[in-house]
């Protein structure tokens, strides 16, 4: 893998899709740990690609800590979260606080360290100068994870809302011209 190819950045963000949770830390050390060796920016560019897949995913509500009975919930060993989480999520984890390392290790007065990530975090929004063609596989991961979003994890608040989105409208030639999939409604009621 090459650490100045956006396409690696695409490879890593498929793998870590299709990992499991148990196998990130090897990840880390044999993958993306010799890639940051090679190009002090790529851990940055990385949580930028991931950062923009996720944007909008989430609700205002998900990953915040999960208390029940006044205690944190674990899951796996670690602190569960609300909503559903991807692997990109659990990544974007390990690579803000390594990100920040990085900050802290530039500065040794504290108002200076929260001025560099504030510059940072204002950047990771600002900052999207992506080709059409890296957009268009970043937006193709965003939409894999949607679907696996509404495969897995049902929220009893969407209520017909997950069986009814303009995956089940399809231009048909009729009077309106537009017809309801049926069969997909259907499928996604068996599925459930």
């Amino acid at each position: 893998m090459n650490a100045f190819d956006r396409n690696t950045n695409l490879e890593i963000i498929r793998q870590l899709r299709n990992s499991e949770k148990t196998s990130l830390d090897n990840f880390i050390g044999k993958i993306l740990i010799p890639l940051k060796d090679d190009n002090p920016t790529f851990l940055k560019v990385l949580y930028m690609d991931i950062c923009y897949i996720l944007k909008g995913l989430d609700h205002d509500t998900n990953n915040d800590l999960l208390i029940e009975g006044g205690d944190f919930v674990l899951e796996e060993g670690d602190i569960k979260l609300t909503g559903y989480q991807t692997r990109l999520h659990d990544i974007t984890v390990w690579l803000h606080s390594e990100l920040i390392l990085e900050a802290v290790g530039t500065t040794d007065n504290p108002k200076d360290f929260l001025r560099e990530l504030g510059k940072f975090e204002e950047e990771i929004g600002k900052k999207i100068n992506y080709t059409p063609e890296y957009k268009s596989e970043l937006q193709k991961v965003k939409r894999s994870i949607i679907k696996e979003k509404r495969d897995n994890y049902s929220n009893d608040d969407e209520g017909l809302k997950k069986y009814l989105d303009f995956e089940v409208l399809e231009l048909k030639p009729n009077l309106f011209g537009i017809g309801i999939n049926f069969n997909e409604i259907i499928n996604r009621w068996n599925r459930k």
